[in-house]
């Protein structure tokens, strides 16, 4: 089984040394999207400092397969209205 590396990327980044074998691209990806629900709450504050959160996976061989990027973007009610 190939193994994937979870890294997040945030106001700071950590990376995942660890791995996890998983038995496809295709759920490294479903596990990137588990671990950004989990991590949001978690991250609230650097969200509202930084404005995004993501989750960089990377395959074996250290290339990124998938980036799951969340964003917080505001505006103002009636912005942009002249």
């Amino acid at each position: 089984m190939p193994r994937f590396f979870f890294d997040i990327s945030s106001d700071r980044a950590i990376r995942d040394d660890e791995g996890e074998d998983l038995a496809d691209t295709e759920t490294a990806r479903d596990v990137a999207i588990r671990i950004a629900a989990e991590l949001l709450p978690v991250h609230t504050r650097q969200l509202a400092q930084t404005g995004r959160v993501a989750i960089i996976v990377r395959d074996e061989n250290g290339e990124i397969i998938h980036e799951l990027e969340c964003r917080l973007t505001t505006r103002s009610p009636g912005a942009g209205r002249h």
